[in-house]
């Protein structure tokens, strides 16, 4: 009875050192049938990405969900809002996972658009964290392959993106620098460091000194036109988290003024 007993504390222990065990070797999120995130291999020659990533759902909402595409001459959402909402969390527990030598891919069908007649089409994107930005590369942003496959029930052959070679779609978003018509890399915003605790100190008796003549002050050295940039595009991120109700009131003033004191 007590060997029975010590091994069932030992399974107890051990249980969730093995769960989260198993979830470090999860390479796929499937939403359903036609909609999934994976962690594949990054292509041949690719150079390290910033995996693991710390990506917050309401953050990867916020820079994929101004993503634009153009379609008949038309720039229309690359994300549906709903559809969007199940692969944010998908993609936030991937990159939390993800290693440097690997990307994340997505497959995601349904009516992106949100239209009751819309047709229901597919989407192909290849992501990952690199240089404090997520890199967005699209093969297909309305791949039309239901017919087929309500035929046969067979799945389309699909392209995730390539760093090597462009496809035909053109993407746009508010901040985001066109690496190419179908790459974009979409800054992410910094979290502004804490201020660090003050501890006080027992006061020490200090000789007064003997008046000495004033130095000449030296002038401020000259503002870094490109480190003002910087702290200019994280303000307006900040600003659209909180226009879009990513982040509350009160975080949008403590971290714009935390920005604000660095300049």
């Amino acid at each position: 009875m007590r060997y029975r007993g010590w091994m069932s504390l030992t399974m107890l222990l051990l249980a969730p050192a093995a769960l989260r065990a198993v979830e470090a070797e999860r390479t796929e999120w499937k939403l359903s049938s036609l909609t999934w995130v994976k962690r594949v291999p990054a292509e041949a020659g690719a150079p390290a990405n910033a995996h693991p990533a710390t990506l917050p759902e309401g953050a990867i909402q916020a820079l994929l969900g101004p993503v634009q595409v153009k379609d008949d001459g038309k720039d229309i959402p690359l994300f549906g809002k709903e559809d969007l909402k199940g692969l944010a969390k998908a993609l936030s527990e991937a990159f939390a996972l993800a290693r440097p030598g690997e990307d994340l891919v997505l497959f995601s069908t349904s009516k992106h658009g949100g239209g009751f007649f819309e047709r229901t089409t597919g989407l192909t994107a290849r992501l990952f964290v690199r240089e404090g930005a997520l890199n967005l590369i699209v093969h297909d942003a309305r791949l039309d392959f239901m017919d087929r496959y309500l035929v046969d029930a067979m799945q389309p052959t699909l392209t995730y993106g390539s760093r090597q070679k462009a496809s035909e779609e053109r993407l746009q978003a508010p901040q985001a620098t066109r690496l190419r018509g179908d790459w974009l890399a979409l800054p992410l915003v910094a979290e502004a460091p804490a201020p660090a605790p003050v501890v006080a100190a027992a006061p020490v008796p200090v000789p007064v000194p003997a008046p000495v003549k004033p130095s000449p002050v030296p002038a401020p050295a000259a503002p870094d036109p490109a480190f003002f940039e910087a702290q200019t595009q994280r303000l307006k991120a900040l600003k659209r988290l909180r226009d879009e109700n990513l982040i509350s009131e009160a975080e949008y003033q403590e971290k714009r003024e935390a920005i604000l004191k660095t300049l």
